[in-house]
C-alpha cells in the first residue's frame, strides 16, 4: 500500500502561543501538530523523538517555525541532514525560502542552509579557541600565570631519598607509596618525569 504523504507541525518553545498562531496561519491543525511541552535538548524530547521515529516517513513534510525548534544550530544541522537522508522535507517559516512549494528548490534552499551551519559552527569553534589563546596569552606575563592549568604537586621533603632507594630495587612502588604519601596516579607521573630528568627535587 502506497504511503500518502502528511505534513506535521513542531513546536517546542516558551513562546508556543505566538508559534503557534504562525503554524496555523501556515495550515496546522490540532490533528498534525505536535507541540513539546519540555523546551530541553533534543534527545530529551519525547514527542519530538516520536514525531521523528515513527510518525515521519519518506516523502512527508515537516514544519516548524525556526531552527531552535531543531535544537539550536548544532543540533539543527544534524537533523536536517537526517531529514534530507530519509527524504523528509523541512520547511522553516523563519526561514520563508524553505517554504517554496515547489520540493527541489527547497530541498537545495535546504541544503544551501546545511552548508551555511557548518561554516558557522566551524567558525564558532575557531573563534572560541582564539578567545582562549589570547586569554592564555594576556595572562602568560603575569602573575596568574603560574596558577594557570594542573596545580603543581608539592613533593614530600623525602621525595628524592625514597625515590633514590625504588630505582634502586631496594623497596617497592607500594612501598615507595607509603612512605612519600602519594596516590598511585600521581607516584607513577611523578616517576616518569623523575626518571627523564624532568623533574627538579
Amino acid at each position: 500500500m502506497e504511503h500518502v504523504t502528511k505534513t506535521y507541525y513542531y513546536i517546542s518553545t516558551y513562546r508556543t502561543a505566538t508559534h503557534k498562531k504562525r503554524l496555523q496561519a501556515a495550515g496546522a491543525t490540532d490533528d498534525n501538530t505536535i507541540i513539546e511541552r519540555f523546551h530541553g535538548k533534543i534527545p530529551d524530547r519525547e514527542q519530538y523523538q516520536h514525531l521523528k521515529n515513527h510518525l515521519l516517513k519518506s516523502g512527508d513534510t515537516l514544519i516548524v517555525y525556526d531552527l531552535e525548534a531543531l535544537g539550536g544550530k548544532r543540533s539543527a544541522r544534524q537533523e536536517l541532514q537526517y531529514y534530507r537522508d530519509h527524504n523528509i522535507h523541512v520547511k522553516i517559516l523563519d526561514i520563508p525560502t524553505t517554504t517554496i512549494c515547489n520540493p527541489e528548490i527547497s530541498d537545495m534552499v535546504l541544503d544551501t542552509v546545511i552548508s551555511t551551519l557548518d561554516y558557522v559552527i566551524d567558525h564558532e569553534i575557531q573563534r572560541t579557541q582564539k578567545r582562549q589563546t589570547q586569554g592564555v596569552d594576556r595572562i602568560r606575563d603575569k602573575p596568574a600565570w603560574n596558577n594557570y592549568g594542573r596545580p603543581q604537586i608539592q613533593l614530600p621533603a623525602n621525595y628524592n631519598e625514597v625515590m633514590q632507594r625504588w630505582t634502586r630495587g631496594e623497596i617497592t612502588a607500594a612501598a615507595a607509596m607509603g612512605l612519600t604519601g602519594l596516590s598511585r596516579t600521581t607516584f607513577y607521573r611523578l616517576s616518569h618525569q623523575y626518571q627523564n630528568g624532568g623533574l627538579q627535587v
